[in-house]
């Protein structure tokens, strides 16, 4: 499994209001996730907190791990159960840089997590991240019609541009 090499996991343990609530947090996902881009990784990044507190991080590792399922969400699932030393993550709230797909809603679910909580909406990246988009629909909305509520758009005041960064600058390393 990749680290976290930026320092990312370092926000573990940090309450959510020093980083600035919601906002602030989901910032950070959408920072991790544009400095992940530029490193040639999937840009997507995560923070999983519990009653105010970040218990786990995650960045996309499927491209370095060779993991379809490595997710950001899923790994700061995975982070936050072993930080935890427990399956049950009952209540806690997944704070995502882009809106979750379909895998990673079941996961959250399957864990007890409360909600994800994203920045950017699918709508915001682009066709050559993601090629069948009707497909990646379809899927959302099936598991959302199983578990609504699961995802919602976070409070943010980030613009759509600033929310696009993170998938820009992947595009711009993958293209070197």
């Amino acid at each position: 499994m990749t680290t976290n090499p930026d320092g990312y996991g370092r926000l573990a343990g940090a309450p959510i209001a020093a980083l600035g609530g919601e906002a602030g947090a989901l910032a950070r996902t959408v920072e991790a996730a544009e400095r992940h881009g530029a490193a040639g990784q999937l840009p997507f990044a995560a923070l999983t907190a519990r009653d105010g507190v970040v218990i786990g991080t995650g960045l996309n590792t499927a491209l370095s791990d060779l993991d379809p399922s490595a997710h950001s969400e899923v790994v700061a699932i995975r982070d936050a159960a072993r930080r935890l030393g427990s399956l049950d993550l009952a209540g806690a709230v997944v704070y995502s840089s882009c809106e979750p797909c379909a895998i990673c809603r079941t996961v959250a679910a399957a864990a007890g997590v409360r909600e994800i909580v994203y920045a950017a909406r699918k709508e915001l990246v682009p066709l050559p991240m993601d090629p069948t988009p009707r497909a990646t629909a379809a899927l959302i909305d099936a598991v959302t019609a199983l578990l609504p509520g699961i995802a919602r758009p976070g409070t943010t005041d980030l613009t759509d541009e600033r929310l696009s960064a993170p998938f820009r600058s992947y595009l711009r390393s993958a293209a070197a």
